[in-house]
């Protein structure tokens, strides 16, 4: 019977999978199906990647629009996703699931199939993944400690060496241990979700030499994975997809966001900060966001501003649907910080603004920079083309699908990604050819831009910026 594999490198650039930093992952791209158009989703965050991830939907269906949400009874407060003790108070406080599309979790198990996560990203993260999990009896270990888990994964938990405190190094003894304790018996469809080189570039420094090391011993940890599975009985049966879930853009430049708010036109607005930001207030009307919406387009420190549609819409403003986030979990007002396509000091493209705790020169994500969205997405396993390029129109909406066909089971059509067939088949035809789309906004000296790929039903975002 198949088994699938996701193994995530949290935050890899695909121009960071290089010869001197990823040989491991050259390697394997090798045996396998490499898609070069491979794009996230907005907002470029973990959360609301991990739940397209574990869905197959667009932030729009899923509901988790940002890695900071406003809090659905009181639009002055925020949540921060990231915190898993908080989403489970969120769910039951509003007495609804935390995600609005059914999840792989919940299709394998009404199958009968297993599925697991074992992650170190953080607690957050992992729970959106499978918020399920105890109640599908399904394994989900986090490397942040038992109450983090399910009860299938405290009792796995419990049998280990107990997980290092240094991100890089728990990155490496997660992959290790699906290595030496999963591989031989793996479920249907698990995901290895490693911290890295997410973690060591937003504090060390995008491009800098300790993500770099980050990044070369979680390479070489994947690499003794494939070594193995390669060598054992489960590469009949096993088919493996590498992805990032974003990239990452260098901060060049601190601002707190809030104090510029303060007496003007915001006043009492709450402030949703980032790379990605957003304005929530309760009660929010037409006038108000529009207002709110105009004015940030008036300042230098802003890249693109987008609104809720339906609304007078300002001069210069883009309606938020076409992010294709427009769920009623969303803020009226979303804008994201003046960024640049340049390349930084370590030779990196694209570098940001930020409102938040990190330092000059780390990285951070969030926005529509293509250094932020595009993201690497390589397969291989049985029946899966070696070699291969597909240049096709890909993203983290496709994992879902191609999961479900690949293990055999329905559920994929219902779903806003698409089966990655070029992968297995190599005249694999497609009804729909890639078509561009791009809306433009302007006034008072003020251009944004925002540029997307349609192919067929689907669609992938590719960047937008401040003109």
């Amino acid at each position: 019977m198949s088994q699938f594999l996701l193994v995530v490198f949290d935050g890899l650039r695909p121009d960071m999978v290089r010869p001197d930093t990823t040989p491991n992952l050259l390697r394997f791209a090798a045996l396998g199906t490499r898609f070069t158009r491979a794009r996230s989703v907005f907002p470029s965050e973990t959360r609301v990647c991990s739940a397209t991830v574990a869905t197959g939907c667009l932030p729009r269906r899923h509901g988790l629009v940002a890695n900071r949400i406003p809090h659905p009874r009181d639009a002055t407060r925020s949540i921060d996703t990231g915190q898993m003790t908080l989403l489970r108070a969120l769910e039951q406080e509003t007495g609804a699931p935390l995600l609005d599309a059914p999840t792989l979790a919940s299709i394998l198990a009404a199958a009968g199939r297993d599925f697991a996560v074992y992650s170190t990203g953080t607690t957050g993260q992992t729970y959106v993944l499978n918020p399920a999990a105890d109640a599908l009896g399904q394994v989900t270990l986090s490397a942040h400690g038992p109450e983090f888990c399910s009860a299938a994964g405290r009792a796995l938990l419990a049998t280990l060496e107990p997980p290092p405190k240094a991100p890089a190094e728990r990155a490496v003894w997660i992959a290790d241990m699906w290595r030496t304790r999963i591989l031989p018996n793996p479920p249907a469809a698990s995901v290895l979700w490693l911290c890295e080189p997410d973690t060591s570039g937003h504090y060390d420094g995008l491009g800098s030499e300790a993500q770099l090391i980050a990044l070369r011993a979680a390479d070489a940890a994947f690499g003794r994975l494939i070594d193995d599975w390669q060598a054992g009985p489960a590469r009949e049966t096993l088919s493996i997809m590498v992805a990032s879930d974003h990239g990452h853009a260098a901060i060049s430049g601190l601002t707190s966001i809030l104090p510029r708010l303060t007496g003007g036109p915001a006043e009492g607005v709450a402030v949703l900060p980032g790379s990605s930001c957003a304005l929530s207030w309760p009660e929010a009307t037409g006038p108000r966001i529009g207002e709110l919406a105009a004015w940030l387009t008036r300042q230098d420190w802003v890249g693109s501003v987008f609104a809720a549609d339906g609304i007078d819409m300002p001069e210069g403003v883009l309606p938020r649907s076409i992010l294709l986030a427009d769920h009623a979990r969303a803020a009226p007002v979303l804008f994201t910080l003046r960024a640049s396509d340049a390349a930084t000091a370590p030779g990196l493209p694209g570098s940001t603004l930020y409102d938040g705790n990190l330092p000059i020169g780390g990285g951070t994500h969030g926005g529509l920079l293509p250094s932020e969205l595009h993201t690497v997405m390589m397969l291989a396993g049985p029946g899966v083309r070696t070699a291969a390029l597909s240049d096709w129109p890909a993203g983290l909406t496709d994992i879902a699908p191609t999961v479900l066909t690949l293990l055999g089971l329905p559920g994929a059509a219902a779903m806003d990604g698409r089966i990655l067939a070029e992968a297995t088949d190599p005249n694999a035809s497609f009804a729909a050819t890639p078509a561009s789309e791009s809306w433009e906004a302007a006034t008072h000296g003020y251009t944004q831009r925002l540029a997307r790929t349609r192919f067929g039903r689907h669609v992938y975002i590719d960047g937008g910026a401040r003109g």
